[in-house]
């Protein structure tokens, strides 16, 4: 059987820096992104004007995980950083246009959220390919139900507070099964195949 050199293997003789630092790093979004759907929970049931504290501690997550991602494509990484910080940035420029239109800033809004939810996708998606973590193709797949009915004005309070309770439960369970890996743990039978060598 072919034995396949280990993932610190692979980054070195790629010339990739990634020490286990960034990997711990990288797990640290994931506990902010489960904190936040947490708080974001407790807050959005509470009819609290605060919940958007959480939220962007949710947000602040997905953007420290993409910083830190690791995949063999740039391409990839450049995708969801791109995703991420463009929702980011539309978020914020939806509180400077509420006092001017508020319906239109809303939208902005929930597209901005849309946005870094792609970007969030794309890193569970990413996890769920590499070791089979279930969890990660179900966020995948729950995460646009948390935003289009918003756009559309569709959602009602208690959809928005059963996708919340979906996505937190989600959250904890797939972060359990990423903080029991090892650190620098390779792809599931490599499926991501061998990295791109800087030239």
């Amino acid at each position: 059987m072919e034995q396949w050199p280990t993932l610190e293997e692979q980054i070195e003789q790629s010339g990739i820096y990634y020490p286990r630092k960034y990997d711990i790093t990288y797990r640290i979004g994931y506990v902010l992104q489960s904190l936040g759907a947490l708080g974001f929970l407790i807050l959005y049931y509470l009819n609290s004007k605060l919940q958007i504290i959480p939220l962007v501690i949710f947000e602040s997550g997905i953007a420290l995980s993409s910083m830190f991602l690791l995949v063999w494509k740039a391409e990839i990484k450049k995708f969801i950083l791109r995703m991420t910080f463009a929702g980011v940035a539309l978020q914020i420029v939806s509180v400077f246009i509420h006092p001017i239109n508020a319906i239109y800033a809303g939208k902005m809004f929930f597209l901005g959220l849309g946005l870094t939810l792609v970007g969030g996708g794309g890193l569970v998606g990413k996890e769920a390919y590499c070791f089979r973590f279930n969890e990660g193709w179900f966020l995948l797949m729950i995460y646009p139900l948390a935003v289009i009915p918003n756009l559309f004005g569709f959602a009602s309070y208690r959809y928005n507070l059963g996708i919340s309770v979906i996505i937190t439960i989600l959250q904890f369970s797939f972060l359990r099964r990423k903080l029991s890996q090892p650190l620098l743990k390779k792809c599931e039978g490599n499926v991501c195949g061998l990295p791109e060598t800087k030239k």
